[in-house]
């Protein structure tokens, strides 16, 4: 016998969230359809391993696995800190980025409290905010760009937080330097802005907006950043957030203690020694972006420009439908609908082969598919 309505016990909010439901196996290995190769272009990972030698030296430095890891990360926030220009205190490391969102939650919002949130975003940051009892407000795109007029707009006496993301995920685009300012220049005191930078080493823009520029001269500032993306580290799962140094003390006041595992930090440690990889994979992935946008251009598109490692376009036809299809062909993209936008696909920007076949198999399903409006 069942002796609770796990519904109505919940904490409120809870049943009204949408879990991840990933839609492919999680291996890359046969699905149902009987496909020994799947392109696997849906959730924004590296298209490329780790270099043989580079996996080997994680593998000789994560030797203490009997014990608990270093509760600080007291030597990548060393490493980042060096490399950032940073104080240490101004860095705390999280399970993911994503566990970073939930960590600026727990320490800043109240029952009650509101937060703003670019309309299509991540669903971590209304995830995180309600679990909170924060209310959200949706401030609405424009032309696919975050508006921060709207957001400005959506702010008010009760608002506590503002999430920004940049480059932008699903649509790619990326603040400025001088939009950012000005908006920070009108947001009310006592606001935090946070700004999830999981995609910036994929920009190429001189004028992206960097949050460590920011976190003395206007405390509210909070960056994400991860090692998931550029540095080839979704496995491990490893991110971390930057402030100023009396917020990143709240944020470690609510972390739990090994929160980041020996093997994660050791990985990360290693990356960092690695320059040549991380740009090399960098050059890679623009130059594959660049392609994909002019190729899906001319099938008559309508690509949003992307400053990330995944492109956004716009479809005469319905995004799940087209997904199908491609999944069918072992190509496997992320369907707006997933981010409340069904006639739309977001394409992580895979090797050149992979990026081969999903055109041909994008060609395939368009032209069975009835095209709309």
């Amino acid at each position: 016998m069942i002796r609770i309505d796990a519904r109505r016990a919940a904490r409120r909010g809870v049943p009204d969230l949408t879990a991840f439901v990933p839609e492919q196996p999680a291996s890359g290995g046969p699905d149902e359809h009987g496909l020994d190769r799947i392109a696997r272009l849906s959730l924004n990972e590296s298209p490329f391993d780790l270099p043989a030698g580079m996996v080997q030296a994680i593998l000789e430095e994560a030797t203490a696995l009997s014990r608990y890891p270093d509760a600080t990360c007291s030597r990548l926030r060393t490493v980042l800190s060096a490399r950032m220009g940073l104080p240490p205190e101004c860095f705390v490391f999280g399970n993911g980025a994503e566990e970073c969102i939930r960590l600026v939650a727990q320490a800043f919002l109240n029952e009650g409290d509101r937060v703003v949130i670019p309309a299509h975003a991540f669903d971590a940051y209304q995830t995180a905010s309600r679990l909170c009892g924060a209310e959200v407000t949706w401030a609405p795109l424009r032309c696919y760009h975050l508006d921060l007029d709207q957001a400005l707009r959506a702010v008010d006496s009760t608002t506590k937080m503002v999430w920004l993301t940049s480059p932008n995920n699903p649509t790619g685009t990326i603040l400025r330097r001088d939009e950012f300012e000005r908006f920070l220049d009108r947001v009310p005191d006592g606001v935090i802005v946070v700004l999830d930078q999981a995609y910036a080493e994929f920009a190429d823009d001189a004028g992206h907006v960097r949050a460590e520029d920011y976190l003395f001269t206007d405390g509210r500032v909070v960056g994400l950043r991860t090692f998931s993306k550029a540095f080839g580290l979704a496995g491990v799962r490893i991110g971390y957030a930057i402030g100023h140094p009396s917020v990143i003390e709240m944020l470690g006041r609510v972390k739990l203690p090994f929160n980041v595992s020996v093997v994660a930090q050791s990985a990360a440690l290693c990356v960092l020694r690695e320059d040549a990889f991380v740009e090399s994979h960098v050059r890679a992935i623009r130059a594959e972006r660049a392609f994909l946008q002019e190729a899906m251009t001319a099938r008559r598109l309508a690509v949003v420009p992307s400053h990330a490692n995944f492109v956004f376009t716009e479809l005469p036809v319905d995004g799940d439908a087209l997904a199908r299809l491609l999944q069918r062909a072992g190509v496997l993209v992320r369907s707006g609908s997933a981010f409340g936008l069904p006639r739309a696909v977001r394409v992580t920007v895979g090797a050149h082969e992979q990026n081969l076949r999903f055109l041909a198999s994008l060609d395939d399903a368009l032209a069975v598919l009835p095209w709309e409006g």
